[in-house]
């Protein structure tokens, strides 16, 4: 009897020939940690993971997996989980799935566009454009919202065809649309497995697919970068015409990491308002006392001072410590620490050119938060290392908000993966402190 190969290998053999034929697809999936989830249904993508369950992938032909791995590969680089978070986790889904289906064209059991509104005029639209099209076709009594796993789909406007489709051909008969030559004939041979009709329903699987959709800059910012690589280098493959001009038009700005260090440092800011003479009032002039505010802000700034980090290293934290006082921030106070804490703490009133530094060993990251669990009257503690160390334990003190600060994008990739749960995360792109 011969043996099927396992989940992840299946996987691997199919994405291993997107090298030669597909460079971008393969960059952006190899960007992503790959992760057996057997709690799901079938196959997601959040936060820099693709989540597959064993059982699902196994239920696939080689056709229909690799047509599914590619469909989850533009999901990504279209960026759909890292968009604005949408309320409505069900229709989320389905705007995605009819947004890539309309591109790509496969073979997997996804509607088009003109089989949920009944014609051409949506055909190749954006996700967000179809989120609202759809939203649009929901009775308002029956919106749910994200979580909401009893939430009814949209139904098409000319003919009830439901937007999940649980199969191409249901759909097109329900709305009364003729298939295209283009369009694969379900036979017994070629006809999807039962499995792809929860992949591919957004009542079944909109909610667990997109439970961690949410706003990532950081991961926009590399996408976007493996975009801009292989605009420069002809890398497309396969993408091209209107997914191309899709693609494009989505990219951001490069991302600089003082803005994340400023929403971060926003976040955790509390002001305190008071009354002043020595002030106008905005609308009334010297009438009125005018109002200004302090910044209260307790902010800890632990830096890594062990042999992993180096000259050039160090000297960018300090200078990450000097621009916080550029944002208003009064005082900083500043720890050192390799496998123990190495200083007692230093509070920066102003930037400083020239810092002792201590310590040199290995690194841990416990004696950080076991210090936080002693000091809870910070409001944000900003951890500044190359991440080469252990996985600490939760500190009890949960108030303080915590951001891992990395050396650069590489370490960020490499170890914030095991350091989410813990806290926010950035890095320090390449001449940004310049």
């Amino acid at each position: 009897m011969k043996i099927k190969p396992i989940a992840r290998h299946r996987i691997a053999r199919i994405v291993e020939k997107w090298l030669l034929v597909e460079p971008l697809l393969l960059a952006v999936w190899t960007s992503h940690a790959l992760v057996s989830e057997p709690r799901i249904q079938t196959i997601r993508v959040q936060r820099g993971r693709i989540e597959y369950n064993p059982d699902f992938i196994q239920q696939l032909s080689d056709r229909h997996l690799e047509a599914t791995l590619r469909f989850e590969a533009l999901r990504i680089l279209l960026k759909h989980p890292y968009s604005r978070r949408q309320a409505h986790s069900a229709i989320s889904y389905a705007a995605s799935n009819l947004t890539l289906q309309e591109y790509l064209q496969t073979e997997l059991p996804f509607p088009r566009s003109r089989d949920v509104f009944g014609d051409r005029t949506y055909d190749q639209q954006f996700f967000e454009f179809y989120y609202h099209k759809l939203l649009d076709l929901v009775p308002p009594l029956k919106r749910g919202v994200r979580g909401d796993q009893q939430s009814s789909s949209p139904q098409g406007a000319a003919s009830g065809a439901p937007i999940a489709g649980t199969g191409t051909a249901e759909a097109m008969e329900l709305s009364g649309s003729s298939q295209s030559e283009s369009e694969p004939t379900s036979t017994p041979d070629n006809r999807p497995p039962d499995i792809l009709v929860v992949y591919t329903d957004a009542n079944l699987s909109g909610v667990e697919n997109t439970d961690q959709w949410d706003r990532d800059e950081l991961l926009s910012d590399r996408l976007d970068d493996l975009v801009r690589m292989a605009q420069a280098n002809d890398s497309w493959g396969s993408i091209g015409g209107k997914l191309r001009e899709q693609i494009l038009a989505n990219l951001h700005p490069k991302l600089d990491y003082r803005a994340v260090l400023r929403k971060f440092r926003t976040s955790i800011l509390s002001q305190q308002r008071r009354l002043t003479r020595m002030k106008p009032n905005r609308r009334y002039g010297f009438a009125y006392m005018g109002s200004r505010r302090d910044f209260t802000t307790r902010l800890l700034f632990a830096i890594d001072v062990s042999g992993s980090m180096g000259t050039k290293e160090l000297q960018q934290g300090f200078s990450v410590v000097n621009r916080f006082f550029n944002y208003g921030v009064p005082a900083i106070d500043v720890i050192q620490f390799d496998a123990k804490i190495t200083t007692d703490v230093m509070t920066f009133r102003r930037a400083k050119s020239e810092v002792k530094l201590t310590g040199r060993g290995g690194t841990n990251f416990d004696p950080v938060l076991a210090y936080l669990d002693e000091h809870r009257e910070y409001d944000g503690l900003i951890i500044y290392t190359d991440g080469y160390a252990p996985c600490p334990k939760p500190p009890q003190n949960r108030r303080t908000r915590i951001l891992w600060l990395f050396v650069s994008e590489k370490n960020y990739r490499s170890c914030y993966p095991k350091l989410q749960h813990l806290g926010q995360g950035a890095y320090i792109k390449a001449n940004a402190t310049q």
